[in-house]
């Protein structure tokens, strides 16, 4: 982390938090969300569209689950010195780069290159 400054990394680490809480709270009000509990729908094609409202708040949930991990781990890499490092080459990840993205765990040529195998 030697290529951040420590008001970067408290500055980065404060993101971090404010996500981290953001998040906590959409999962929380998606597992209260009444349409995921709800199962008393007489009319098949309500019972369609609570189904199809149901299948999409849980994905969402997932998704937010998901992105809860990496910012926890983000964090953690934060306490043990090596947020910021690239783990495919291990070269510096730019400040503007982590502003953007603070999960961020690829610098910006990595991640490119991985994007287009994905292809």
């Amino acid at each position: 982390m030697e290529h951040l400054s420590p008001e970067q990394v408290i500055q980065l680490k404060k993101l971090l938090l404010k996500r981290k809480e953001d998040t906590i709270r959409k999962i929380n009000q998606l597992l209260e969300n009444k349409i995921l509990a709800s199962s008393d729908v007489e009319d098949e094609i309500d019972s369609a569209d609570l189904e199809m409202e149901r299948l999409r708040l849980i994905c969402l949930r997932e998704r937010e689950t998901k992105y809860l991990k990496k910012i926890e781990y983000a964090l953690s890499k934060i306490e043990n010195g090596t947020y910021g490092i690239c783990e495919n080459c291990g070269k510096p990840i730019s400040f503007e780069r982590l502003k953007a993205r603070p999960v961020a765990i690829y610098c910006i040529d990595c991640k490119k290159k991985l994007e287009v195998e994905e292809d």
